[in-house]
């Protein structure tokens, strides 16, 4: 066995280390799944209650939760606008979230993660389908919600009704829109 086999299989021994349900590493990630001191990007397994609590954790800032999936082309496509809101305003008090909804925590979640340098919160959604569907009314991934400061829905973008299409220009619009209006 070569070296570059044994480091092949290291890399793959510590990558499946990260997906124990309750491992130590996901019990460290700071603000349950958020960036660590370091700016790391890390994975957090969580139900759907532990999601709506992490969302709510977060009052007083302006919230962008991004509902993707590792098997969603457009998501994937559209990821890269999270990121760079998240660098752009992250100062002015906007707190980017991303949850993964496929029905694996695959490997392919954290480095498609890694590769975007998603540095804020990111969950992987543990719920049966029919589960996050309901509660989001949604049919499936691409969605991105936008709550105020004070925690409310301000905006939701999906593709449910395809007579009301949405631009990453729109989700940034109202972004900016709620990062300026005044405090509560």
């Amino acid at each position: 066995m070569g070296a570059r086999t044994i480091a092949v299989c290291l890399i793959g021994l510590t990558v499946s280390a990260l997906f124990v349900p309750g491992s130590e590493r996901a019990a460290q990630a700071s603000g349950a799944g958020g960036p660590t001191s370091s700016g790391k990007v890390e994975l957090q397994s969580v139900k759907y209650p532990d999601l709506t609590r992490a969302i709510r954790g977060h009052r007083g800032k302006v919230v962008v939760v991004d509902i993707w999936g590792d098997f969603c082309v457009p998501c994937k496509e559209a990821f890269p606008h999270l990121v760079k809101l998240h660098n752009e305003h992250a100062r002015e008090g906007l707190v980017c979230i991303s949850v993964a909804v496929d029905d694996d925590r695959t490997p392919g979640i954290l480095a498609f993660l890694t590769k975007q340098n998603a540095t804020f919160p990111n969950y992987w959604l543990d719920e049966r389908p029919e589960i996050w569907q309901d509660r989001w009314n949604i049919n499936g991934p691409p969605a991105v919600f936008v709550f105020d400061r004070l925690g409310r829905r301000a905006g939701r973008f999906d593709h449910n009704d395809p007579n009301k299409q949405y631009t990453q220009a729109d989700i940034h619009r109202l972004v900016v829109e709620l990062l300026r209006a005044p405090a509560p």
